[in-house]
């Protein structure tokens, strides 16, 4: 049982550390055994305190507008008041400024704190200062941080990320180990940003990064530290930025504001233009020698109607045909079902036909044989399932035939058969942020399960190409899984890459090849990939008005 002592300002503290005290105390590998309240201010108070005095901040009048128009139930930020969760608790009062060094001699306060023989404390401080604690503690002080400027002690998280548009935040968990150990960082995370809301930004975030550490203590208790540092350690010069940066001023905040404003007015007007939503359709091509699976040359996209979207192809060569499923979304359901067509030997699509409907969204129908029979995993969010569908009358009729996974966030869970076991990935997450921040492996000795969860679980924390997008398959003898870059957009753009190593107990890939959307005109969009012998499919989010109608003679590509 791990013993962890905790650093706070005060007991008041946000939401996302009093999910973490309540986890730790509820958890079977580890407990809070004492408190430590630091006396002395943060070091980023006084540049809170000037901004306060200013009579007119752009900048704090848009965080308090944002806060209040984009919070949720879960608010990862709302105030909370630790006490009862902590009640009974030893507390320690200490001031760092009176041991500003770790060769200062040790106080009565330090040497108290040794004397609880921690294997850890974290650091829930505002500016993360910690003074000479490490080395009172077994494995350092434990610190979160939303953005690597937040690493800094600018003390205003992701704002300058939202400023600069970047297209992703980078978050960090770093230990801070006595000297002269250098401190390690054994997290990075990347997680996609919000530019309509900085408040939509943050939230998930901190959940994330809740949900983040709780492992990295799990990990902690089964494995010991050294594998904690041999398997996630880095050295803490990765290049961070070192400038302490602070609140936007009036001049920077109006230019925040016009750029705001300006993304507000494209999104609208994108949606209206010409009267044409922009909506995900389908586009396939014959598959030749002379397309790789990394460019978008060659495609024609398939008809469909104003009334709904197409989306998540997957294909399936049987008897001498090519089936193409796919999520169909019709506006007025709000729902997705699943639906089939047929290909001609040209690769036209033939009319399309509902397969599948629930009473919860349905997308992403990974469909592939086994044994003779032919199953689909649709994905199943909405239920908090992944499901396994048989065909009893291939193609219109299925039935449930397994739950595999149950009371969970999981997506477009995709299946893989390789060394005698079959392995499904899928993008997690808790609830609280996007499954398209991390994937996990699950690996079974047969398709119905049980199906074990892999100890490196999520093997991927990269909203960069974390998500599932399409079968994984083989090219010139590498093995590729197809995957969604959502650092800019949900579904921006398909990333490709090798898998390296796929065991029970570890798991490696790289990135070797990425499509942008760049088939159509003002294309924001493409997320999934599938193949056969015979044709290609990806799927596209464009305006309407660059996809055909069912009444149009022929599939079009329309490029520019």
């Amino acid at each position: 049982m791990l013993r962890v002592g905790i650093m706070l300002d005060s007991f008041v503290a946000s939401a996302w550390v009093g999910q973490i005290v309540e986890d730790i105390q509820a958890s079977d590998f580890s407990r809070i055994e004492t408190i430590v309240l630091v006396s002395d201010p943060p070091s980023n108070a006084s540049v809170r305190t000037r901004n306060s005095r200013r009579k007119f901040s752009l900048y704090k009048l848009y965080e308090q507008w944002d806060y209040t128009r984009s919070k949720a139930n879960s608010d990862a930020l709302a105030a909370t008041d630790l006490s009862s969760l902590l009640n009974g608790l030893p507390r320690i009062s200490l001031s760092l400024a009176a041991q500003s060094s770790p060769h200062s001699p040790e106080g009565p306060e330090l040497a108290s704190l040794r004397s609880y023989n921690l294997d850890l404390v974290l650091n829930f401080r505002a500016d993360r200062k910690c003074g000479p604690i490490p080395t009172a503690v077994r494995n350092g002080v434990w610190s979160l941080y939303p953005d690597t400027s937040a690493h800094t002690d600018s003390g205003y998280p992701l704002v300058w990320e939202m400023f600069n548009q970047a297209d992703q935040a980078t978050s960090l968990l770093q230990i801070a180990l006595a000297p002269p150990v250098a401190s390690r960082i054994i997290q990075l995370s990347y997680s996609a940003i919000d530019h309509t809301s900085l408040h939509r930004t943050r939230n998930p975030i901190y959940w994330k990064n809740a949900e983040i550490l709780l492992r990295y203590l799990r990990d902690l208790s089964r494995h010991g530290f050294d594998y904690l540092l041999s398997s996630h350690g880095n050295s803490d010069a990765l290049g961070l930025s070192s400038e302490k940066l602070r609140a936007p001023g009036n001049v920077s905040g109006l230019t925040f504001l016009l750029r705001h404003l300006s993304r507000s007015i494209k999104a609208r007007t994108g949606k209206l233009d010409s009267g044409a939503l922009v909506k995900w359709g389908i586009a396939i091509r014959p598959r030749t020698s002379s397309h790789s699976f990394d460019d978008s040359s060659g495609y024609n996209i398939m008809p469909c109607d104003k009334s709904r979207f197409y989306a998540d192809p997957f294909l399936l060569e049987k008897d001498g045909q090519t089936f193409l499923f796919f999520e169909d979304y019709p506006y007025a359901e709000q729902r997705g079902i699943i639906s089939c067509c047929t290909f001609d030997a040209e690769g036209i699509p033939g009319l399309p036909f509902e397969v599948l409907r629930r009473p919860y969204h349905l997308s992403y129908p990974h469909i592939f044989e086994e044994a003779g029979e032919v199953y689909m995993i649709p994905e199943t969010k909405e239920n908090r399932t992944v499901e396994l569908y048989r065909a009893t009358h291939f193609p219109t009729q299925w039935v449930l035939e397994a739950i595999l996974l149950s009371d969970v966030y999981a997506v477009d869970a995709t299946i893989h058969q390789q060394g005698g076991k079959f392995w499904m990935f899928a993008g997690v997450s808790n609830g609280k942020y996007s499954n398209c921040d991390e994937l996990a492996i699950f690996f079974a000795d047969s398709l119905k399960g049980p199906w074990i969860p892999h100890p490196q679980n999520p093997v991927l924390s990269d909203v960069r190409r974390a998500r599932p997008a399409g079968p994984i398959f083989r090219d010139k003898a590498r093995l590729i899984r197809p995957s969604q870059d959502c650092g800019k957009s949900y579904g921006y753009a398909l990333v490709f890459s090798e898998i390296l190593t796929l065991t029970e107990t570890e798991y490696a890939e790289r990135p070797i090849g990425r499509l942008e959307p760049n088939l159509v005109p003002q294309q924001i969009g493409n997320h999934t990939y599938g193949r056969t012998d015979r044709f290609e499919v990806i799927d596209i989010n464009a305006p309407q008005k660059f996809q055909p109608q069912p009444h149009e003679a022929s599939i079009s590509t329309k490029r520019q």
